[in-house]
């Protein structure tokens, strides 16, 4: 098969997993030494993948089971599909199937927070914020960017056109000092607007609406609450377009 430029960009899930063809990724390597975002995005893709396997495990809700048991009870199930999807389209979903463990990473990560608590409200309201990401992951138009920061920090942003959201995950962000916190900005043709703090555990994933026209998503320290503009450079400036 051979794939288009456009077609290359949309392959970096697939060879972090390792399932290309011999010639597709013979074909993505080649486009891999030329392309910058390519190569940051791989190396997240695989860095997060590798990490999958040392996550600790956290028992459910006692209650969980039994709602997911009456929730099937209750869900009509439908016949599969079998209609024939084209390859690169598998290689899409593979690669969306990656980011998707990249954000269960990121849960994992936030409920390691909670210490031995293991606070039942809390690990549910987990569930409900990666209920909203996978709702979210689902939507066809969905494009992963990423970038690096400093000290070998790295951002990613999922974005969706079609619902004017944007995922925002990060990995090894240095802790900012106690007064300041991490902002998030969208940059387009005018003044950058503030987009939402970043969560206090920093690794934790976050949603921002608004995205529609932005050039760029960037990370700056503010002061605690934010602030209306920038009052430091960025650390981080991902690219969306």
């Amino acid at each position: 098969m051979r794939s288009t430029s456009a077609e290359l960009h949309t392959l970096t899930g697939a060879y972090a997993v390792n399932a290309l063809a011999d010639t597709e990724r013979t074909a993505f390597e080649t486009h891999l030494d030329r392309c910058g975002s390519c190569a940051a995005e791989v190396a997240e893709l695989t860095a997060t993948a590798s990490r999958l396997g040392t996550a600790v495990d956290s028992p459910p809700p006692p209650h969980l089971r039994a709602r997911v048991l009456k929730a099937a009870a209750e869900t009509r199930q439908l016949p599969p599909r079998t209609a024939r999807v084209p390859r690169i389209r598998r290689l899409r979903e593979a690669g969306g199937l990656l980011v998707a463990a990249c954000l269960v990473a990121a849960v994992v990560v936030t409920a390691q927070g909670l210490g031995s608590t293991k606070d039942s409200d809390t690990l549910a309201q987990i569930s409900r914020e990666y209920s909203q990401f996978t709702d979210f992951l689902s939507t066809p138009d969905v494009k992963l960017v990423s970038a690096a920061g400093p000290d070998g920090a790295t951002g990613t942003a999922v974005v969706s056109a079609s619902r004017d959201e944007l995922l925002f995950l990060s990995r090894d962000l240095p802790e900012p000092p106690a007064d300041r916190v991490y902002q998030l900005w969208f940059l387009d043709a005018g003044d950058p607007r503030p987009a939402g703090l970043l969560p206090a555990t920093g690794s934790a994933p976050m949603m921002a609406s608004g995205v529609s026209g932005a050039q760029k998503v960037a990370v700056t320290v503010e002061p605690q609450g934010g602030s209306a503009t920038p009052t430091n450079p960025p650390m981080m400036v991902i690219s969306l377009v």
